[in-house]
């Protein structure tokens, strides 16, 4: 160090260790530079990193579940005697027409049964843990919004004639949820920086993994929830979330998630 910065010097080295000489000019520079350099590295004590323990995490999963099948199932059977996927079914122009619904309605519709239960496994898979960090009332009522949103954008991008359904976008919003969250969480570690951004680039690895193969996949619609998920990630690890004691808000970001997407197939079906 004292090379680079063109200082002179003489290490002597001793019984009891070694010894540092300058010109008696150079003394006051040397011992400056010396305390930058100790100074910048330094070792910081880790910090403890803060992980919120939500409970019921389960019952978030299970919810889903049963939405999905239950859709599945009205739309089988012809429930009302109404096609519930040509009234809930994603297609361009739905914001030109005012039909907000279809961003909604359509990630509990599903192609065929391979479809859904792929949707099951992975979305169970994603938004479990997501659950657990911010709560499965924020964690739900997060991925609903960033879901809808997403398919809002996919639309506006696509050519005319693309249509899409399926669950698919909710999932990688939950992907995304937790990859940002736990990455945000680490930043405040003393960790290297491929430490900190590890749970972001498992992230985007099994976004690349899991996203990106099936004939009829849609890939922005999956890449922009991801991109959803992160930015939901992010603004939740930054904010003070309600303890894991408290339940009521909970509730009601779970209740307000479930009725907006109630909303959505009322408005779709009316």
């Amino acid at each position: 160090m004292l090379t680079s910065t063109g200082i002179g010097h003489v290490v002597e080295p001793g019984a009891d260790g070694d010894t540092l000489w300058v010109d008696a000019a150079e003394h006051r520079r040397a011992a400056d530079q010396i305390g930058r350099y100790l100074r910048e590295n330094h070792a910081r004590p880790a910090a403890p990193l803060s992980w919120p323990r939500y409970r019921h995490a389960i019952w978030g999963v299970v919810a889903y579940a049963a939405v999905l099948m239950a859709v599945t199932g009205a739309a089988l059977y012809r429930l009302g005697e109404r096609s519930w996927v040509d009234r809930g079914v994603l297609e361009i122009g739905l914001l030109e027409r005012g039909e907000w619904w279809r961003a909604f309605t359509a990630l509990t519709l599903h192609a065929d049964l391979g479809h859904l239960l792929a949707n099951l496994a992975f979305g169970v898979l994603f938004a479990y843990p997501a659950a657990q960090f911010v709560g499965v009332g924020v964690a739900w009522l997060a991925i609903l919004l960033g879901a809808g949103a997403a398919n809002a954008v996919d639309m506006v991008l696509h050519p005319p004639g693309h249509s899409i359904l399926g669950a698919s976008t909710a999932v990688f919003v939950a992907l995304g949820l937790t990859s940002a969250f736990t990455w945000r969480r680490r930043a405040a570690a003393a960790l290297t920086w491929m430490q900190r951004f590890a749970p972001l680039v498992a992230g985007v690895a099994l976004l690349a993994f899991t996203g990106s193969s099936g004939e009829r996949t849609d890939l922005l619609a999956h890449l922009l929830g991801f991109v959803a998920g992160v930015a939901a990630g992010f603004v939740l690890a930054q904010l003070r979330l309600p303890a894991p004691g408290r339940a009521v808000p909970q509730w009601l970001a779970g209740a307000t998630a479930l009725g907006l997407l109630t909303l959505a197939w009322v408005a779709a079906l009316g």
